[in-house]
């Protein structure tokens, strides 16, 4: 019994084990921001965010300057145009799992609300599209899609994402759920073998 009990804890750790969040963070000194081009992408914890424009920078919590400010956000942030297309990949190349993020309107942008078009592609092809309008501050998005060999952001004006929860293929395919039913399955198992022993 002791050694069923260890096999699903390792179990429920690998599910849960390869969680990442990027939340940007500490990256651009205080009041600073980063510009990244399309030939300088920005990676942080295995993923990279490429961008089809100039126009992408790593803000700062406190960055001031040209108005820049992720509305309804006080952590540090990455911004683009509506110039650009940001494409989320990692860095080996491997699918992942998007869950949830945070995004919304930069304070720069010429309008008072932003659309935004999430384009997941599929590892075995297919799509996932999450269209989103009016955004007017920051928002928790909650998408849940996994399988993705890459993730396509597009928008109206000039916006900011934040707080990614992505997670490494291992995790996508023995998601908490999947986790959860080992758990309950091994206790089944636990009790069916009491009830033998009895």
């Amino acid at each position: 019994m002791k050694n069923l009990v260890v096999l699903l804890v390792s179990l429920f750790t690998v599910a849960t084990a390869n969680a990442t969040l990027i939340d940007f963070e500490d990256v651009a000194g205080s009041g600073q921001r980063i510009d990244f081009a399309v030939s300088t992408p920005y990676s942080e914890e295995g993923y990279v965010f490429t961008s089809t424009h100039h126009h992408a920078a790593l803000l700062d919590s406190v960055y001031i300057g040209s108005g820049f400010d992720f509305i309804g956000n006080d952590t540090d942030w990455f911004g683009f145009s509506e110039y650009n297309t940001v494409t989320l990949t990692t860095e080996s190349g491997s699918s992942f799992a998007l869950s949830d993020l945070i995004l919304g309107i930069n304070a720069f942008a010429a309008s008072t609300s932003i659309d935004v078009l999430i384009t997941g592609n599929l590892l075995n092809g297919g799509t996932l599209v999450s269209s989103l309008t009016n955004i007017s501050t920051a928002t928790f998005v909650d998408l849940g899609w996994a399988d993705l060999t890459d993730v396509v952001f597009t928008t109206s004006d000039d916006i900011g994402i934040d707080d990614l929860n992505v997670f490494t293929t291992s995790a996508a395919e023995v998601s908490a759920p999947g986790a959860f039913t080992i758990i309950a399955l091994g206790l089944v198992m636990i009790g069916f073998r009491k009830a033998k022993n009895s």
